[in-house]
């Protein structure tokens, strides 16, 4: 699985095409209004927690086989004060979901903050009060791999909260695109097409503590 943390750190040159916008949507596999999570994207991974940072209830947790990954404890991880750098843990947590692709224009634009704004919707999850945060990025398509999920862009702007953006022009790897409506989307994808992205955050719902 592909992760947005797997920078490509080939520098290119956008120039002023990355402003130029399409006109129709690829593909929203959401309402205009909300996207919900189902439990057919639930992980279950056990892991090493390499750092906490509970003003914004983060942990941080290293696989054995898929290296290091930032996550948002929901608040259904009632035990998060409890947690400890160097502890084993079982986790259960979404991946990055893909929200929205869709060709950049105003229209498209709107939609994804109004997505951002709102938030996606835990189902079939007892007790899931806050709703799974997302965020954006925007840029130029270098790549697309329907078959695998696969999506390149020459970023334009945005990016994950509360770390580094990445420099205007850099090629950024974006997180394997789960959905059936994302996968359809990757199909129509050429290079150069100008695309806007919404996804969510990695989210664990569930730390069980091993020692």
């Amino acid at each position: 699985m592909m992760h947005s943390s797997r920078r490509d750190i080939l520098k290119l040159i956008a120039g002023g095409t990355l402003a130029a916008g399409g006109a129709a949507a690829f593909a929203m596999p959401a309402s205009a209004q909300e996207f919900v999570v189902t439990n057919k994207y639930q992980n279950f991974k056990r892991g090493k927690i390499d750092g906490l940072h509970p003003e914004r209830r983060i942990l941080n947790v290293t696989w054995e086989d898929m290296g290091r990954i930032k996550m948002r404890a929901a608040d259904l991880v009632t035990n998060y004060p409890s947690l400890r750098e160097g502890m084993i843990v079982d986790c259960n947590y979404f991946d990055h979901i893909d929200v929205l692709i869709a060709r950049k224009s105003p229209q498209a634009d709107a939609q994804a903050k109004t997505l951002i704004d709102k938030g996606a919707e835990l189902t079939g999850i007892p007790g899931a009060r806050e709703p799974i945060r997302m965020w954006s990025m925007s840029g130029m398509v270098t790549k697309a791999t329907p078959d695998n999920g696969g999506l390149w862009l020459i970023n334009a702007s945005n990016g994950k909260p509360e770390e580094p953006s990445p420099n205007s022009g850099e090629v950024i790897t974006m997180p394997q695109v789960q959905t059936a409506a994302g996968k359809a989307a990757l199909a129509t994808l050429k290079p150069g097409d100008i695309v806007t992205t919404v996804w969510t955050h990695q989210t664990a719902i569930a730390v069980k503590i091993i020692r």
